[in-house]
């Protein structure tokens, strides 16, 4: 379903509905939108909490996805025990395992993602048959190529799966929701766009 929005604000009042009526741990993405709705936090996130997907760059560098979820744990709005999310600037076997283990016994109900350029979504540009549900890429088709991401079916099985989007920005993602092949895959009845 399509549900618009008047602002940011409006979307994030109804984020944090669906996460208080949740209260189970979800998935969430980085990137600019989630960063533009969530600095309208103002209340402690008691669930455990799954960064979608992290850019292998260094760790004091703005293309971090962690960075801002950092700032929201230094204000006590999201427990650092409860934040999960790939930590290491590279990649290392030891780390991927680590966080694959950690995954694969939390059951995720819930998905707050941005709808990228192209409808790529948590560092997911095109479907790649996977059995972790943490993996590794190196050919991602927006800088940098090196990136750690969440599988697809392990998104598919949250409950409710949100994807958010400027109408502004995103007129060609919005347009071509329904047609794109990763939505599909996670199917509509639990799929929700919200735009602003």
């Amino acid at each position: 379903m399509i549900i618009t929005f008047t602002n940011k604000r409006a979307v994030y009042q109804q984020i944090i509905k669906v996460i208080n009526k949740n209260k189970k741990p979800f998935i969430i993405s980085g990137g600019n939108t989630i960063k533009s709705i969530f600095k309208y936090l103002n209340q402690k996130i008691n669930n455990i909490i799954l960064l979608s997907d992290e850019r292998l760059v260094k760790k004091n560098t703005n293309l971090r996805n962690d960075t801002f979820f950092k700032n929201l744990i230094k204000k006590k709005y999201i427990s650092k025990k409860k934040f999960l999310s790939y930590n290491s600037s590279n990649l290392t076997s030891e780390n991927l395992t680590k966080i694959n283990k950690q995954i694969k016994k939390i059951n995720f109900t819930l998905a707050i993602l941005s709808l990228g350029s192209n409808g790529h979504f948590a560092s997911i540009f095109q479907f790649k048959n996977k059995t972790d549900n943490y993996y590794y890429i190196d050919d991602s088709p927006k800088f940098p190529k090196s990136r750690v991401t969440i599988s697809l079916k392990k998104i598919k099985k949250c409950n409710k799966i949100i994807f958010i989007a400027s109408l502004e920005n995103k007129k060609k993602e919005i347009k071509n929701f329904y047609k794109n092949k990763l939505i599909r895959f996670l199917g509509f009845k639990k799929v929700d766009l919200y735009i602003y």
